[in-house]
């Protein structure tokens, strides 16, 4: 009888291993469809909650890593009409080394708690869809050659930049065509986050061909340049991470927050909110 236990549990581990191996190969090309690149790789690795039994309706940890891509914004929703049957206790998410609506990111990683996905569309259609998220903690890495490279391509007035980031606060220098001047302009500044989803200058100290700009100048610049970024606007992040905490040292920009996967915006009715509740 006991030989007879140990075969049939060894079956049904290796029956569930490989379902979750079978499904881990899904979601990985499921995502990898959604992104551009010819050198774009994506894996997704799982850890069951318990040894077996019901392996892809209850998930311990799901970790997505996915590098070398380009994407014109988050290519990843839930879809909240959908089944909450199939459980992901904790969702990981690495990406490196990645360009997203223009933006390149050396970084993003995060871990979100509590996600639901439709376990029957998974078994019968073979279809991987999220269909609730909870709220965890993230943070995004962005180079200062990287910043330099988006101020270009976002802001027409800007002709030519540097960007230096240390000791926590990040020196824009170049030259700009902007409403009432034509210069050359540096900008030492502090960064904040702004409603949780526009990065912008702050506490600015601006020159004009070596000279301190004037009020009605520095207003000008400032206007023109803020927010540097925009999660939402520029990068199609909606409430996807919501930055409470901005560091800025070795030519790195680090911003963390509170992190989801939003629901998908073509279901979704007036402006995006911020993941924190805030």
């Amino acid at each position: 009888m006991i030989p007879f236990l140990l075969g049939l549990f060894g079956a049904l581990f290796y029956f569930g291993h490989s379902e979750v191996r079978h499904f881990e190969n899904l979601a990985a090309n499921d995502i990898h469809s959604r992104l551009h690149g010819d050198h774009a790789k994506v894996s997704v690795r799982t850890e069951l909650e318990g040894i077996v039994g019901g392996a892809l309706g209850d998930l311990k940890k799901v970790t997505i890593r996915a590098s070398d891509f380009e994407t014109p914004g988050l290519p990843l929703f839930t879809e909240p009409d959908l089944s909450k049957r199939g459980l992901i206790r904790d969702l990981r998410i690495e990406l490196t080394e990645f360009t997203i609506a223009g933006l390149h990111i050396q970084e993003l990683v995060s871990d979100i708690p509590d996600c639901r996905f439709d376990y029957d569309l998974a078994i019968r259609k073979h279809k991987i869809r999220l269909s609730q998220s909870g709220v965890g903690r993230g943070e995004v890495v962005i180079r200062a050659r990287d910043l330099e490279a988006f101020i270009l391509r976002k802001f027409g007035s800007i002709k030519r930049v540097s960007v230096k980031i240390a000791d926590g606060r990040v020196l824009v220098q170049g030259y700009g065509e902007f409403l009432i001047v034509k210069a050359n302009f540096t900008v030492d500044a502090k960064l904040v986050a702004f409603q949780g989803t526009k990065l912008q200058l702050s506490e600015a100290k601006i020159a004009l061909d070596g000279r301190e700009a004037t009020p009605v100048e520095s207003k000008t610049l400032m206007d023109a340049l803020n927010p540097i970024v925009d999660l939402t606007r520029d990068l199609k992040l909606y409430d996807a991470i919501y930055v409470d905490e901005i560091k800025l040292e070795d030519d790195l920009l680090r911003a963390g927050g509170s992190t989801k996967i939003p629901n998908d915006p073509s279901n979704e009715k007036g402006p995006p909110g911020n993941p924190g509740g805030k």
